[in-house]
């Protein structure tokens, strides 16, 4: 779980957010596992109330920006010191869904676009039992959009915000299940 920094147009229209991933690791080689992941990027409301009534045509919409990604990688991971600490990086390939979830008080709808993209993960990990492990955790998203009326993030982001940098910082708990 953890904190997402948000950069351009997105930044502008929508700050930084908040973010759960699970993740699930199966070791290819002896340093080199198989990572995938799946999570949740919440962006909340825009800034800008009025932006959503501007451009769905209603009055009093309420609008919010959530992300939801899979990706699927390899995650590069060697002991610190005396076994205690451990590194990892990864790189990985996935989609990205953006969605707008809209509530009138009437109505409630919810619209999404998929696009193709990737993440680059750094880790430092404490082993702290013999199946449980501390880890924090700093991942870079990256995903391409389209200048399109038809592209909900460019269009939510008032025509500014075009292929956004995500940066996490998240800190959580790995239980080892073998």
């Amino acid at each position: 779980i953890g904190y997402v920094e948000t950069f351009d147009g997105l930044h502008q229209y929508y700050g930084s957010g908040w973010d759960v991933t699970l993740f699930f690791n199966e070791r290819i080689l002896p340093k080199l596992y198989l990572d995938v992941d799946v999570g949740a990027i919440y962006l909340g409301d825009p800034f800008d109330p009025e932006l959503d009534d501007d451009l769905t045509g209603y009055d009093d919409i309420e609008s919010e920006m959530r992300m939801f990604y899979f990706s699927v990688g390899a995650l590069y991971g060697f002991p610190l010191g005396s076994g205690n600490y451990s590194l990892t990086t990864g790189l990985a390939a996935g989609v990205y869904s953006v969605s707008m979830a809209f509530k009138t008080d009437f109505v409630a709808d919810d619209y999404s676009n998929q696009y193709f993209g990737g993440n680059a993960s750094l880790a430092i990990a404490k082993r702290i039992a013999t199946n449980w492990t501390i880890e924090t955790t700093c991942v870079a998203h990256y995903f391409g959009t389209n200048e399109a009326r038809d592209d909900l993030f460019w269009v939510f982001t008032n025509f500014t915000a075009v292929d956004p940098f995500l940066l996490g910082i998240s800190v959580g708990v790995v239980i080892d299940l073998r």
